[in-house]
C-alpha cells in the first residue's frame, strides 16, 4: 500500500492540486517586488504644426522604453492576498491527506475483503468435501443394503448445493480480486497475511478518539484554513479603500517626435499616488460579500465537525457491537462443531437421520461464515475509527510525501514584506476614508 499511495490517480492528483496552489503563493508574493517593462517601437508619424503657417511632416518615428515600477504601498493588498494564498495552499494540502487517508481505509478493505473472500471460499471447500464424505458414505451404506434411495437422492441434493456455495464462493472472490485491482493498481498476490491487528492502537474511550479528531482530522484542517482565507479575503478586498503609492522610473530614448527630427531623451523618477474616489459603491459591496464568505465558512466548518462526530460515532459503535458478537459467534462455531460430530457418532449407530447430519454440516458452515465475517467487519471498523481520526496513516507508518520544497513557505527569505507596509487591519474598521 505505501509504494502505491502516491501513485493512485486520486491521491496524484491532490498533491498536483496542492503544488499548483503553492506556486500561487509565489505569483502572490511577486507584488512585494519591482516590475520591469521594455518597449520598442518603429513606424510612421505624421505631423502639423501651425507655427508660421500650416507644416506637414512626415517622419521615421523611432521609440525606445524601460519603465521600472516599485510598489511602496497597495493598502495592504498584497500582505493579505499572500496570507490567503497561504492558507489555500495549508487547505490542498489537508486535502490531499483527507484524499489519502481515504484511500489508505479504502485499500485496507480491499485487501481485507479478498482475505475475506479467501476464507469464505476455503469453508465453502471444507464443507463440500464434509458432503462428498457423507455422500460416499451413505451410498456405501445403501450398496450393503442398509440405505435407501431417499437418503441418496438426498445426500445427492445436498452435494449439489455444496457444489454451488464452492461456485458461488469463487466468483465473490474473483470480483473482490478485480476490485483490488483497480485500488491498488496491481493483482492481488497469491498468499494474503491477516493484518496485524496489535499494531493499530485505538484510544480507550470515544471521548479520547474524538478528542483526536478534532485536533487532527485532514477535513478539520481544511475548514480551519478556508475560514483563515475569507480573512484575508476581507482583508485584501479593504485595500481598495486605501490609496495606491508607487515609485516609477522611466528611461525614454525617441527619435523624430512630433515633427521634430532628431534624438529625443529623458528620464523621470517619481512618486505616484493613485486614490480611486468613487466607483459606485463597488468597493464597499465587494468588503460585505466576503464578510458574508466569512460566515459562510464557519458554518461549513461547524457542519463537518458534526459530520466528523458522527461517522467516527458510527464507527465506534461498529467496534464495540462486533467485538461482543465474536464472543457468541466463536461459542456458536464451537457448539455447532460438537453437534455435528455427535450427530454424526448417533448417525452411525442409526439414532439419527441423515436429514439431521447433513443440517448440522450446514449449522456449521453457517456459523463459521459469520464468524468469519464478523472478524473482517470488526478490523474494517477499526481502519474507520482510525480513519475518523486522522491517524490511519500514522498508524500503518505511512507518510504522505508533499515536497518539502514547495511545501516549506520560506518565511524567512520573503517575511511578507511587513516591515515595509504593517499588518492590515483584521478587527473590521476601516481605517481610510472613501466615498467608495
Amino acid at each position: 500500500m505505501k509504494e502505491n499511495l502516491e501513485t493512485n490517480p486520486k491521491v496524484a492528483r491532490s498533491i498536483q492540486a496542492y503544488r499548483a496552489v503553492a506556486k500561487e503563493v509565489d505569483q502572490a508574493r511577486a507584488g512585494y517586488l519591482p516590475t520591469v517593462d521594455a518597449t520598442l517601437g518603429y513606424g510612421y508619424e505624421w505631423t502639423r504644426k501651425e507655427v508660421n503657417g500650416n507644416e506637414d511632416t512626415d517622419l521615421n518615428r523611432r521609440e525606445a522604453r524601460l519603465n521600472i515600477n516599485q510598489m511602496l504601498f497597495d493598502g495592504f493588498a498584497t500582505p493579505s492576498e499572500v496570507k490567503r494564498q497561504k492558507a489555500r495552499m495549508a487547505s490542498a494540502a489537508s486535502a490531499a491527506s483527507d484524499t489519502a487517508e481515504n484511500y489508505a481505509l479504502e485499500a485496507a478493505r480491499a485487501y481485507l475483503d479478498v482475505l475475506r473472500r479467501e476464507q469464505l471460499l476455503q469453508l465453502a471447500k471444507e464443507t463440500l468435501y464434509n458432503h462428498v464424505r457423507i455422500y460416499d458414505q451413505i451410498k456405501r451404506r445403501s450398496e450393503s443394503g442398509l440405505g435407501t434411495m431417499a437418503s441418496i437422492q438426498q445426500a445427492e441434493g445436498r452435494l449439489a448445493l455444496a457444489e454451488v456455495n464452492v461456485l458461488a464462493a469463487e466468483n465473490n472472490l474473483r470480483d473482490a480480486q478485480a476490485n483490488y485491482q483497480r485500488v491498488i493498481g496491481s493483482p492481488a498476490p497469491e498468499n494474503l497475511e491477516p493484518l496485524m491487528e496489535t499494531e493499530l492502537q485505538l484510544p480507550a474511550t470515544f471521548e479520547e478518539a474524538l478528542a483526536t479528531a478534532n485536533e487532527n482530522h485532514p477535513i478539520v484542517g481544511v475548514a480551519q484554513s478556508d475560514i483563515e482565507a475569507t480573512y484575508a479575503q476581507r482583508d485584501a478586498a479593504k485595500s481598495r479603500m486605501y490609496p495606491r503609492l508607487d515609485l516609477e522610473i522611466e528611461r525614454r530614448w525617441d527619435e523624430n517626435l512630433d515633427g521634430i527630427e532628431g534624438d529625443d531623451e529623458d528620464l523621470t523618477a517619481m512618486l505616484r499616488l493613485r486614490y480611486n474616489l468613487f466607483n459606485g459603491g463597488a468597493d464597499k459591496a465587494r468588503i460585505r460579500q466576503t464578510e458574508y464568505q466569512i460566515g459562510e465558512a464557519q458554518e461549513i466548518q461547524r457542519d463537518s465537525m458534526r459530520q466528523i462526530r458522527q461517522s467516527l460515532e458510527l464507527s465506534w459503535n461498529a467496534y464495540e457491537i462486533l467485538t461482543r458478537q465474536i464472543t457468541y459467534l466463536q461459542q456458536h462455531v464451537a457448539s455447532s462443531e460438537q453437534t455435528r460430530d455427535s450427530y454424526k457418532k448417533q448417525f452411525d449407530i442409526g439414532q439419527r437421520s441423515l436429514l439431521d447430519l447433513l443440517d448440522t454440516e450446514n449449522e456449521v458452515f453457517s456459523a463459521k461464515n459469520q464468524l468469519a465475517e464478523a472478524q473482517l467487519d470488526q478490523q474494517i471498523a477499526k481502519l474507520r475509527i482510525l480513519n475518523g481520526m486522522g491517524k490511519l496513516l500514522d498508524e500503518m507508518g505511512i507518510e504522505l510525501q508533499l515536497d518539502e520544497a514547495v511545501a516549506m513557505a520560506d518565511e524567512a527569505g520573503m517575511a511578507d514584506q511587513s516591515a515595509e507596509q504593517g499588518e492590515a487591519p483584521t478587527d473590521g474598521t476601516d481605517q481610510a476614508a472613501s466615498a467608495s
